[in-house]
């Protein structure tokens, strides 16, 4: 039995308040403000949350949301969208074999030639796998390229395979940069995938796995919170 403790957000007035100083510095003091946090899971339910094509490859488990692998690449995720932002949240990846990865600004469907819509995950991604790899990273999932330059795509070690890691996403404009560990990974700037990708839903993905699919993979998801940034510009 997979097992693992949620934590709730600090909402301490203190807490709060460095936070936005923060944020306000990190974007050329006071263009921009945070809100307050708003957790997305609370360990009892999938309340806000919705999986991609009527998939059941996600569960609660011990209070933490976990991913089963399928020969099929599965998401879940939010029902709210969201444009500028802070994320963070925990990941572990119980098998070193499997993929995942956060999606952010992330359209559901897509329009082909003849003007109809079809379900497809499509957006802004920082990768998650195993380490050495390229987590913290950011795919254009179903765009097939990375976003984050060819020149920055070094393997790194900021993932702990088969343990707890906290991720950071902070997405301001064109601008998203990430955090695993404390360590931060990303910094990119790309006005074109902002012009496609304003804002969108949260997605949390199990990648498919094609070889030994008898053996089901895992990777579990918990203490999830966000909070909306403004600029004051």
């Amino acid at each position: 039995m997979l097992s693992g403790t949620f934590f709730f957000a600090d909402r301490s007035p203190r807490r709060c308040f460095a936070s936005i100083v923060f944020v306000a510095i990190s974007f050329c003091c006071g263009v921009s403000l945070a809100g307050d946090w708003t957790t997305l899971f609370y360990g009892k339910n999938l309340d806000g949350w919705l999986p991609s094509r009527d998939n059941t490859q996600f569960a609660i488990v011990d209070g933490i949301i976990v991913g089963t692998s399928s020969s099929q690449t599965h998401f879940l995720h939010t029902v709210e969208t969201y444009g500028d932002f802070e994320l963070e949240l925990e990941v572990k990846l119980h098998d070193t074999d499997l993929n995942s990865g956060i999606q952010i600004r992330t359209q559901l469907t897509r329009t082909n030639d003849a003007g109809k819509a079809r379900p497809v995950i499509h957006g802004p991604q920082v990768d998650l796998g195993k380490s050495p790899g390229r987590s913290g990273n950011i795919f254009n999932q179903g765009n097939g390229a990375w976003i984050t330059p060819k020149e920055d795509l070094i393997r790194n070690e900021t993932m702990t395979n088969g343990e707890w890691n906290k991720l950071r996403v902070l997405a301001v404009g064109p601008r998203i940069q990430s955090w695993i560990n404390g360590k931060q990974v990303a910094d990119v700037t790309d006005d074109g995938v902002y012009e496609k990708y304003p804002s969108g839903v949260i997605a949390l993905q199990v990648h498919g796995v094609k070889k030994s699919p008898e053996k089901a993979r895992h990777v579990s998801f918990r203490s999830i919170r966000i909070r909306q940034i403004e600029s004051t510009k």
